[in-house]
């Protein structure tokens, strides 16, 4: 079954090489639009971002299209968080065209601000860092939503400002306003947002999971809890009323969901309770490639926070 998947992969890039225009241009190309967020504040008048999938997509239900192989061959740089999170027919198309990568989860500096997933266990005995507990070591499993860090960000324009220093020199001067800018607005936004959640810190709230602890932890946030499974159309009443259950015990005021999600069956959990629900938007869905979307992004998110918080 893969082997024919893999016969049928290459066969298409045979025809693509074909009918590809022999016309190059630079671009950064990446499968996370948060991470174009951040690309595009430092390409700025310096090169175009291309972000796969579509906007309203999600990575898990996309499947590259021959139009994506195009972008994948004519990008000068691809921008990838690494540890499988990547769809693996684009990590081959990537690997198949021989293109500059910069994978975030190898960088010193952000490696060292990764935040472990919510069910890592530390031993009781500290591991040191030998040969034996090599593998121990690398296996450790880590959140990768790493667009929802502010801290990881910022280095990450800074990989990125680096990357396209080394290409494209004779724009310096740009690149490096682009990254004062950036800078700076981060800096500001930060603050902002510290700011307008004091209100809402001790306000209980439910997510369906813990995708979001970077962006909670960096402002002060602390979630009641979290659903490992998020309900869908088939799940049954006795666990729909478990987690109205949940949510009471909790004293939660707001169950955050995603826009993908089935928000009627949140309608039913939380009927004839004064619980609200909220959108939180994780990939900045109706945000445009901008200079400032990064920005505008954890604006968006931090106000989706408040606007349910605040109600009750």
């Amino acid at each position: 079954m893969l082997k024919n998947k893999k016969k049928k992969f290459f066969s298409i890039l045979a025809i693509l090489f074909i009918l590809m225009p022999n016309n190059s241009y630079a671009s950064i190309l990446t499968v996370f639009k948060p991470l174009g967020f951040i690309a595009a504040a430092i390409a700025h008048n310096v090169t175009n971002v291309e972000v796969i999938p579509p906007n309203g997509t999600t990575v898990e239900n996309y499947y590259l299209l021959p139009f994506d192989l195009i972008k994948i061959k004519h990008s000068d740089f691809i921008i990838l968080i690494g540890d499988q999170i990547e769809p693996f027919f684009f990590k081959k198309a990537v690997k198949y065209f021989k293109k500059k990568t910069i994978v975030l989860t190898k960088i010193k500096n952000i490696k060292f601000l990764l935040k472990h997933k919510s069910n890592f266990k530390k031993g009781k005995k500290k591991q040191k860092n030998t040969l034996q507990n090599k593998k121990e070591i690398n296996n450790i499993s880590y959140d990768m939503y790493l667009w929802l860090s502010p801290q990881i960000a910022l280095e990450s324009a800074i990989v990125i400002h680096d990357m396209l220093l080394k290409s494209m020199p004779q724009k310096k001067i740009t690149i490096d306003k682009n990254l004062k800018y950036f800078k700076l607005c981060l800096s500001k936004t930060n603050k902002d947002i510290k700011k307008n959640v004091l209100s809402i810190k001790e306000k209980k709230y439910f997510t369906f999971h813990n995708t979001y602890k970077y962006f909670e932890k960096f402002y002060g946030l602390h979630p009641s809890g979290q659903f490992k499974t998020y309900p869908g159309i088939k799940t049954g009443v006795q666990y729909l009323y478990k987690i109205k259950n949940e949510l009471l015990k909790k004293q939660a005021i707001c169950v955050f969901i995603e826009p993908q999600f089935h928000a009627n069956i949140i309608d039913f959990i939380i009927q004839g309770t004064n619980i609200q629900k909220e959108n939180l938007d994780l990939f900045g869905t109706a945000i445009p490639l901008v200079q400032d979307s990064y920005v505008n992004f954890l604006v968006k998110l931090s106000n989706q926070y408040i606007s349910c918080l605040k109600k009750i």
